[in-house]
């Protein structure tokens, strides 16, 4: 069973963002259940995405932590590719989530050593109640949660897992000035959208799969 969850810390616990995955975590009846928590500013962008991400559990029962594809996000091995990242119209984001479902509907990209980053963007965290427990539960506090969340694994020698074919629209700071994203996304604009940017064909998109080293400047 998966249930899914928009995490929200309340005040008297300071934005301990890790406390509210664990409370959810706890409240999980099996350790086989499964916890799907979304973004507070994110949206799934296709009807299904709960049976299609069931049956992605079901076809990879060893994995115990998935992520997803979005379109703005800092940990930007995540992204699909040659898409508007300064698009919000949710009627663009549904065009492409129907087609990344279509094309890669339960496909998968290992986020190892070998990714552009070392971190990773829980806008989608898709984990297993026993994968919860055998990491000893997410790191307390509101700083690097989802990438302790990625580092715990790596060290007990597993992975998180991005589902290529699920795809969720992400607001992600869009109204704000936070220099270190939007110069990247700038950055990804310049490099990879031109082409796509007025006449937008769904096939001239594609994931993101940089190594290090590959990113724009």
């Amino acid at each position: 069973m998966i249930y899914t969850n928009i995490p929200y810390a309340p005040k008297q616990k300071n934005g301990n963002l890790g406390f509210a995955y664990n409370k959810f975590m706890d409240l999980l009846p099996r350790n086989d259940d499964w916890a799907c928590f979304l973004d507070h500013d994110a949206m799934f962008t296709t009807r299904d995405w709960y049976s299609q991400m069931d049956n992605i559990i079901k076809k990879y029962p060893n994995i115990g932590a998935f992520g997803a594809r979005t379109n703005r996000i800092n940990s930007t091995y995540q992204l699909v590719g040659n898409i508007d990242v300064y698009n919000h119209d949710i009627f663009y984001h549904r065009k492409i989530g129907e087609h990344i479902q279509k094309e890669y509907y339960d496909d998968l990209f290992t986020a190892d050593k070998k990714t552009a980053q070392t971190g990773f963007s829980g806008v989608v965290i898709l984990i297993k109640k026993s994968q919860w427990l055998d990491i000893g539960g997410f790191k307390e506090g509101f700083n690097n949660v989802d990438n302790n969340l990625r580092w715990s694994l790596e060290g007990i020698n597993k992975f998180i897992y991005i589902m290529n074919g699920v795809y969720v629209y992400h607001w992600y700071k869009a109204d704000d000035s936070y220099k270190r994203c939007h110069k990247k996304f700038e950055a990804i604009d310049k490099k990879y959208k031109q082409e796509n940017k007025d006449n937008f064909d769904l096939n001239n998109i594609f994931l993101y799969n940089w190594t290090k080293g590959d990113l724009p400047k």
